[in-house]
């Protein structure tokens, strides 16, 4: 890239092993030091977002390429399917007087923004631009052994966008039950990918 290029900055996976670069010596920093020091609360909430998006890009195998802030969806697969991932938890990285309530976020946006062009596009009406949602829920309830990295604790729900315009056309959130009806029964970690390509293969081109 010249460096005039204001163009979008092709983003590449770092080793764990990088250094951060100082003039005249090291900080005896890597790129696993920055990433445990501001990323290992996975608890939290918005890292167990981050969780679950890597759960859902992990299991169809589109880990290549670094996750992209402020996208209008989360991930595309190879076929084109636009996925927008959400995640919800029981538990929380804080003090809690009782179990949270499961709501997930389904709410229409007025503009999108592509990152490769780095131009916002306004939506009138406003809708979802994702193809398909996955709800992803830490489904784990006792504090003492939740761990957002077993896969185990977790459940994931599988919907059309089309379905939730049809039966949540204004609805900003969503609860369990709700979601439940519009899904069926949850999955598991090992059968998301089955349960994406299948749902994917009912959305008109």
């Amino acid at each position: 890239m010249k460096a005039d290029d204001l163009g979008p900055i092709r983003p590449r996976l770092k080793e764990p092993t990088d250094e951060f670069r100082v003039r005249g010596g090291s900080p005896g920093a890597t790129l696993g030091d920055y990433w445990r020091w501001s990323s290992s609360s996975v608890l939290d909430n918005t890292e167990r977002g981050i969780v679950a998006e890597f759960l859902v890009a992990n299991a169809l195998g589109l880990t290549e390429t670094p996750r992209v802030e402020w996208g209008s969806y989360d991930l595309e697969t190879s076929s084109g399917t636009r996925i927008e991932i959400k995640s919800a938890a029981y538990l929380q990285s804080w003090r809690q007087k009782k179990r949270s309530t499961i709501q997930f976020g389904i709410a229409r946006t007025k503009e999108a923004w592509d990152p490769a062009t780095g131009e916002s596009r306004t939506h009138s009406p406003p809708k979802r631009i994702a193809d398909i949602y996955v709800f992803c829920l830490l489904k784990h309830e006792n504090k003492a052994t939740v761990d957002p990295l077993d896969t185990e604790q977790w459940e994931f729900y599988v919907v059309p966008t089309s379905v939730i315009d049809k039966e949540k056309p204004c609805s900003e959130t969503i609860g369990l039950r709700p979601l439940k009806d519009l899904a069926g029964r949850p999955c598991s970690y090992n059968d998301l990918a089955t349960a994406v390509t299948r749902v994917a293969e009912s959305v008109p081109p």
